[in-house]
């Protein structure tokens, strides 16, 4: 084979991405938002999750967007009635979207993916200030926690103190564990903004469906069928 010959092949397998080097394009395990084809575009689509937080109670709650490795862990977020991560009482939780929170907290599990920003709603101004905390978990390690600071996303040109927007991206999978805090008294809208999603069983379907064509040119469709179906 050429040296030509050679670079195409490598262009056609799932971890290379072309001549500009690895960018996620072609890679079979990962899905994108959207018409996003890679990390290089991946930015301006998303698949958005709305929920809905109410502190019902007379101090602030501590709710679990992602519970890290303790899949069931006390406090995260969940359609009606739930308690905190201390155990206090008066939280709620209720889907904006199509599917439920528990749907979308077993996509998480299943699905690693990352979230490239996220919106917040609330009628308490005081809200917009409270920080998302993010610390990957180990049995074998403490890791340092990251806190996104929510209120330095503020703008004096945003004239609609309700509404936050926060351009800034994390992951969410089942090794992290994120921290948010609801004040008392207030119903909180988060919008989280899904950009890509490691998808295993979206692999499974794509070198399945080249193996059978790879099969069928040697053998043809009878082959296919008796050794993929």
């Amino acid at each position: 084979m050429t040296a030509q010959d050679l670079e195409n092949e490598a262009n056609q397998l799932s971890n290379f991405g072309g001549g500009i080097g690895y960018v996620g394009h072609g890679d079979d395990f990962l899905e994108f938002a959207g018409s996003a084809a890679s990390f290089a575009d991946a930015g301006s689509e998303a698949k958005p999750f709305i929920v809905s937080l109410t502190n019902s109670g007379a101090a602030a709650r501590t709710v679990l967007l992602s519970p890290g490795l303790i899949a069931d862990a006390v406090g995260l977020m969940k359609t009606g009635a739930f308690n905190d991560k201390s155990g206090a009482a008066g939280l709620s939780g209720a889907s904006g979207s199509p599917g439920t929170i528990e749907e979308f907290n077993a996509f998480i599990r299943h699905f690693p993916s990352l979230i490239s920003g996220f919106k917040i709603a609330s009628d308490n101004v005081a809200q917009m200030d409270q920080s998302i905390t993010i610390v990957k978990r180990s049995p074998f390690k403490q890791h340092a926690s990251l806190v996104i600071a929510t209120g330095t996303y503020a703008s004096e040109g945003n004239f609609n103190t309700k509404i936050l927007t926060v351009p800034r991206p994390f992951f969410m999978d089942c090794q992290t564990a994120i921290e948010y805090i609801v004040l008392p008294g207030t119903s909180v809208t988060l919008t989280l903004m899904v950009g890509t999603s490691l998808n295993i069983a979206k692999a499974l379907r794509e070198k399945t469906q080249r193996a059978k064509q790879t099969i069928a040119q040697v053998g043809g469709a009878a082959v296919v069928r008796s050794y993929i179906g």
